[in-house]
C-alpha cells in the first residue's frame, strides 16, 4: 500500500518552513503540510510565515515554487485561525482556503471551534457549513483538527460529523492531542469509532497526561500504538496523509538538530510499524 507520509512545518518549531523545505528531504520525507498563518498575528512558535490569509496570488505561485524546487510536495495545508464561531475568524478562513487552492491541495486542516454555551451551537454549525460549501467550490476538503470544542474527542466528533452531514467537512485525527486534552480516551478505540470520517492524521505521540505538553519522537511517548493506528486505517483503505507533528517538550529549548533527530527517528519508528510497506 502507498501511504503518503508528510510532516506539518510546526515539527521544525520557531525554525519553520524555512528549515522544514531545506532539511525534510534530507531524511527522506517527500511531502510537507504547509501552514498558511493569519495576516497580523504572531504566531505560536515564533517562526516567520511564508504565506497569509493576505497574500497574494503572486506570493502563493512563489511559495510554491520555492517547496518545488527544494523536492517536496505539498500533501496539505493548515489553515488554523482560530474559533470560526466568530465572524472575523470565518473570513479569516475563508480567505485562507482561497490560498491553500492556489497550492493545488485537496486537503486542509483547521480548527472546528467551540461554544461557551449550547445557544451557540447552530451559529457555529452554520459558519462551518460555510466553510464546508466554500471548500466544495475549490476542489478541497477541510479537516477538523483535534481541538478543544466540537471536534476534541470521538464523541464530540461523531456529533458533529453527524450533525452537519458535509462531504467536504471531515476529520484529521492527532494521535496526540487525543490524550493530551481528554481523560480516559483511548486512542486506537476512539480511532475505530470515527474513522470513516477521518482524511488526514497528524502523527503525534504523547505521555497520556492530560495537558502535558510532551509530544517526542514517535515511539517514545507511549500512548500511541502506531502499528495499531495504521491497520486500523488500513482495513478502510485510509492511505494519508499521515503528517509528523513533533512539537516538542515543555522547558527544552528549541534546537534545530533535536528537531531534525526526532523526525529521523519517527521515520525509521514508522517503518518498524510498516508504513513504507
Amino acid at each position: 500500500m502507498n501511504r503518503l507520509i508528510s510532516c506539518f512545518a510546526n515539527s521544525y518549531l520557531k525554525f519553520g518552513l524555512d528549515a522544514a523545505v531545506e532539511n525534510l528531504p534530507k531524511i527522506g520525507i517527500e511531502n510537507l503540510e504547509f501552514p498558511i498563518r493569519t495576516a497580523g498575528t504572531p504566531t505560536y512558535f515564533g517562526d516567520t510565515p511564508w504565506l497569509t490569509d493576505a497574500s497574494t496570488e503572486e506570493d502563493v505561485v512563489s511559495s510554491f515554487q520555492k517547496v518545488q524546487s527544494a523536492g517536496l510536495r505539498i500533501s496539505s495545508a493548515n489553515v488554523s485561525s482560530g474559533n470560526p464561531l466568530k465572524p472575523e475568524v470565518l473570513q479569516t478562513t475563508l480567505r485562507k482556503l482561497k490560498v491553500a487552492a492556489g497550492l493545488k491541495v485537496s486537503r486542509v486542516v483547521g480548527g472546528a471551534g467551540e461554544c461557551e454555551s449550547e445557544s451557540q451551537r447552530p451559529q457555529l454549525m452554520k459558519h462551518l457549513e460555510e466553510i464546508g460549501n466554500t471548500a466544495a467550490e475549490l476542489g478541497i476538503v477541510y479537516c477538523f483538527e483535534t481541538h478543544p470544542g466540537v471536534s476534541v474527542n470521538p464523541t464530540e466528533m461523531l456529533r458533529t460529523m453527524c450533525e452537519l452531514d458535509h462531504p467536504h467537512l471531515r476529520l484529521n485525527y492527532d494521535t496526540g492531542n487525543i490524550t493530551y486534552y481528554n481523560r480516559n480516551v483511548d486512542v486506537l478505540e476512539g480511532l475505530r469509532s470515527v474513522r470513516e470520517f477521518v482524511q488526514h492524521v497528524h502523527l503525534k505521540d504523547h505521555n497520556g497526561q492530560l495537558e502535558d505538553w510532551h509530544f517526542p519522537a514517535l515511539g517514545e511517548g507511549g500512548s500511541v500504538d502506531f502499528l495499531k493506528v495504521r491497520e486500523s486505517l488500513d482495513e478502510i483503505g485510509f492511505t494519508g496523509p499521515y503528517s509528523f507533528e513533533l512539537e516538542g517538550i515543555t522547558g527544552e529549548t528549541p534546537e534545530l538538530e533535536r528537531c531534525q533527530q526526532r523526525l529521523a527517528d519517527s521515520m525509521e519508528h514508522l517503518r518498524k510499524c510498516g508504513y513504507f510497506e
